[in-house]
């Protein structure tokens, strides 16, 4: 029981900071990109955090089975270079023993890494296609920046100046792009430009142009149109929302995937989320031998070889996934490629008991 405690308290800790050590290498990478949109006024500060909490089960479901390869080297590494697996296994411990030890944290993380594959990231990304869509239906108030160049859809739009308190743009210059030839253009200039109230569910944003002028130019045969005006409304149209309603796989929920096994898309996704949790259990088999040093070997000589095998055996289950989804594999391909991972650890934790029963039952021939 002490030793059970032990070890899960070495284990659940270590995992834990080398979890949120590679949760921030991650998201740093992220959190880059997103200030540098929110910079360039493509995204609203407002949806800063809100992407990065919906984006962490994403990251979860690859990095937590890592982290938890990873605490497991570190620990058991530590135990053989102190010489306290050598008193264990004198005592009558064995490496299955040892696994079997931290049967309960092995459990925890498997619940754990099963319910952010099946049901967190989905959900994750299900939120953060909205937010996106969101974002792309925001007031063109919510995204311009003064003296800078936004695109919206086929207008390009720069502002002079703007006042957010009566929600009027200053020095407005507008290009529109002409969507059946790309010879003719449409300039407008204008001096003030305001936002009409419409509902959140129009498909339009509409914005009424003051004092302006409207240059329509034809780059093919060289010649333009000008046109003077009071008043100039456009609609900067919206995505359809029907269009924009989520064909990813990723963000379907695991009960959609069960209706529609038929596609080979769905039976690859869903066949890819019930296989990660396995890792898990493959990581808990495959450290304890990996683990192993010889005197005066450091425990870090193994941990990098003995990450990529882990890293190696998590990018063949994706690979398998993306051969199932083109119909080069059968579903069953996870299956058999973990229970073929699995027989494998069982080998390397049980190699040199097999061994040496083998040569103490070889009977040995005496020479007269």
């Amino acid at each position: 029981m002490i030793l059970r405690r032990y070890m899960m308290s070495q284990v659940a800790s270590t995992t834990t900071i080398v979890l949120l050590f590679l949760m921030v290498l991650m998201l740093g990478g992220r959190l880059i990109r997103y200030f540098g949109m929110v910079a360039e006024g493509r995204l609203n500060m407002g949806f800063l955090f809100n992407l990065i909490g919906y984006n962490l089960p994403s990251f979860l479901e690859l990095i937590l089975p890592l982290s938890f390869f990873v605490a497991l080297m570190l620990v058991l590494g530590r135990m053989y270079v102190d010489h306290e697996m050598s008193v264990l296994f004198s005592s009558g411990q064995s490496r299955g023993r040892m696994t079997r030890l931290m049967l309960p944290l092995v459990l925890a993380l498997f619940v754990i890494e099963a319910g952010i594959s099946l049901w967190a990231k989905p959900y994750g990304v299900e939120k953060t296609e909205k937010i996106w869509q969101t974002q792309s239906l925001s007031s063109a108030f919510d995204l311009i920046k003064p003296q800078t160049f936004i695109s919206s859809g086929n207008y390009h739009i720069y502002v002079g100046s703007m006042d957010k308190n009566t929600r009027t743009l200053n020095d407005i210059y507008i290009i529109q792009k002409s969507e059946k030839t790309a010879t003719k253009d449409v300039i407008i200039t204008a001096k003030k430009a305001e936002q009409t109230v419409s509902h959140a569910d129009e498909p339009f944003t509409r914005l009424v142009l003051s004092s302006g002028k409207r240059y329509e130019i034809d780059t093919d045969n060289r010649i333009y149109n000008q046109t003077t005006f009071d008043k100039y409304q456009i609609s900067i149209a919206k995505p359809n929302n029907q269009n924009n309603k989520t064909q990813n796989i990723t963000a379907q929920s695991s009960n959609q995937l069960f209706t529609n096994l038929k596609e080979p898309e769905v039976k690859a996704e869903l066949g890819y989320r019930l296989s990660l949790p396995f890792l898990i259990i493959i990581a808990s088999m495959l450290a304890t031998p990996l683990a192993q040093v010889q005197p005066r070997q450091g425990r870090w000589l193994r941990l990098l070889p003995a990450i990529l095998v882990f890293v190696a055996v998590a990018i063949s289950i994706i690979s398998l996934k993306t051969n199932i989804s083109k119909q080069k594999l059968s579903v069953w391909a996870y299956a058999w490629f973990i229970m073929a991972v699995m027989l494998i650890c069982l080998w390397l934790n049980w190699q040199q008991r097999i061994r040496h029963r083998l040569r103490h039952r070889t009977p040995t021939i005496v020479q007269s």
